[in-house]
């Protein structure tokens, strides 16, 4: 549950809080309420989010843009964040069904040529990302499947992404 409903109830949430969505104040008007310091801040972690996925070479001579996906790419990693948050005060709380569910969620088949159209035309990332990229972010991925330098899907706590 928390994988699937629980987390897409969090990614749509978190939306408030993208570069989209943080640009409207409480009531909903188009008001720059940040301090300036605050500001500095989240634009630092957002670009951190976009230089990363820039770096993603999805075929040869096709890398990710970063700034297109941003918002979701953030939404992602916070929809999970706000999950890791809630299993953290759970006892007992299965990480391992947690990231399957979460996978599962994102499973599709695809073709280079459905690749290529969703980077050119759509500001989600690519579904393999959505989960690998997010996942990578957790120290509860690491110690799940003992992950450790030098593996795959190692991402060190130095260059993970952490928008909130």
């Amino acid at each position: 549950m928390y994988g699937t409903v629980g987390y897409v109830l969090a990614h749509e949430m978190s939306h408030c809080f993208d570069e989209n969505g943080s640009q409207f104040d409480k009531d909903g008007r188009m008001n720059d309420w940040w301090t300036p310091e605050d500001k500095a801040k989240f634009e630092a972690r957002l670009q951190k989010l976009i230089d990363y996925f820039d770096n993603i070479t999805v075929f040869e001579g096709v890398n990710v843009d970063g700034k297109v996906v941003s918002a979701e790419a953030t939404a992602d990693i916070t929809g999970v964040q706000a999950i890791m948050g809630l299993a953290r005060t759970r006892e007992g709380f299965d990480y391992d069904k947690f990231f399957r569910s979460y996978a599962k969620s994102y499973a599709c088949y695809s073709s280079y040529k459905r690749d290529l159209f969703i980077l050119g035309d759509d500001n989600h990332p690519l579904s393999y990302l959505r989960t690998n990229v997010v996942v990578q972010q957790f120290d509860e991925f690491m110690e799940t499947y003992d992950v450790k330098e030098g593996d795959g899907m190692y991402l060190a706590p130095e260059d993970r992404i952490t928008i909130w």
